[in-house]
């Protein structure tokens, strides 16, 4: 294995760190700082980046060719590839302001809606919920039935985390049979419905989509099982980049604060239980690091890579969670204030532990396969 970047993915890189640095870190401050001295009873507000500011951020990172990362661009060139991508979401991953590239996979380039997706005009949401528990396509179980001119959706209830957006891309499992399809449902299909939407976290939203005889075109049946576990994977790609961004991001600010914060007249960085701390979160983080680095290669080189995206995403979203933690431990009391940002990495990262796949059924999954090749030996 090679890991050594090309010009192109160097170019990429440092394209996507002096976006982050220049745009992106620069607003931090704006985003996070309190607007009342003291906040009201109850739930706290929800975040949200300034409306203002995000289409001037939207169109500066697609000039850079910051935002569709996985379409075409306008001049019909391939997407650039998945290492060159896991790049990118690393140094999103730096900040904890709500803007990232937008999540189009290559399938949908030559949809009809390919183009309002790349120019932020339609949002796009990934169905995915009945995925999330083991990170296979094992746990899909909701049906769809084949007919003359399309296929029917059986009933089916799933938790969506982008309520607000236009177009969601549905797995279902064909009835009768294991193959599995991968449909593109608009919003106003009649048949399916948005329920019960609720505050995740105070940057995150979720809500309750239903299915009920919902009658899709053929034409929008987008692939099957391949190009389904696909996205699964690039998906977990994206995540595990973005956790080595958060980890990069709680690190060094550990670090700096360590090295100037003194109590009892010496250093934080002189005391052993935080030199001990930063240390094992150094070794994690670079563990993780190559993990992601090799699954998105082996990609490139259409490898098999759909158990190292999985192998990576666990181990980088259970990595960005303890950095944070961290982060937050060495920062004391300024570690859970809101105008910083490792409150806002905490909640995620424990969030992003239970996306396409949780840890304890990947392990489990893990360990299953494990034996078989032991038993078969």
């Amino acid at each position: 294995m090679d890991l050594k970047l090309t010009e192109e993915e160097k170019l990429v890189q440092n394209t996507a760190a002096q976006f982050v640095k220049r745009e992106l870190l620069a607003r931090e401050g704006d985003y996070l700082r309190q607007q009342n001295l003291f906040l009201p009873p109850g739930d706290p507000p929800r975040r949200e980046l300034d409306s203002q500011v995000r289409p001037k951020l939207v169109s500066l990172a697609q000039q850079l060719g910051l935002w569709a990362l996985e379409l075409p661009d306008s001049s019909g060139e391939q997407a650039i590839g998945f290492l060159a991508r896991v790049l990118v979401y690393r140094e999103f991953g730096r900040t904890i302001l709500p803007f990232e590239p937008a999540c189009i996979p290559a399938l949908l380039a030559k949809s009809e809606f390919a183009q309002e997706l790349a120019g932020d005009k339609l949002l796009l949401s990934l169905a995915f919920d009945q995925i999330h528990k083991t990170g296979t396509l094992d746990g899909i179980t909701t049906r769809y039935r084949p007919e003359s001119d399309g296929c029917v959706l059986s009933s089916t209830d799933i938790m969506i985390y982008q309520p607000s957006a236009d177009l969601f891309l549905f797995p279902a499992r064909e009835q009768g049979t294991h193959r599995i399809g991968l449909f593109l449902i608009e919003k106003n299909t009649p048949g399916l419905s948005l329920q019960d939407e609720t505050d995740l976290t105070t940057d995150a939203m979720m809500a309750r989509l239903t299915l009920r005889n919902c009658k899709i075109p053929e034409r929008r049946l987008l692939g099957y099982e391949y190009e389904t576990g696909e996205i699964l994977a690039a998906e977990q790609l994206r995540i595990a980049g973005r956790c080595l961004g958060i980890g990069m991001r709680c690190l060094a600010d550990a670090i700096e604060h360590a090295r100037t914060r003194e109590t009892f007249g010496r250093t934080l960085a002189r005391r052993q239980a935080i030199q001990w701390m930063l240390a094992d979160l150094s070794v994690d983080l670079r563990t993780c690091t190559w993990l992601t680095l090799e699954a998105a290669w082996r990609a490139d080189q259409s490898l098999p890579f759909f158990d190292a995206a999985a192998l990576a995403k666990k181990r980088a979203a259970t990595m960005a969670f303890q950095a944070a933690d961290t982060a937050i431990q060495i920062h004391g009391g300024y570690g859970v204030c809101k105008e910083f940002p490792f409150e806002g990495f905490y909640r995620e990262t424990r969030m992003l532990r239970l996306l396409y796949g949780r840890e304890a059924e990947m392990n489990r999954a893990a360990g299953e396969s494990f034996l078989k090749v032991g038993v078969r030996r």
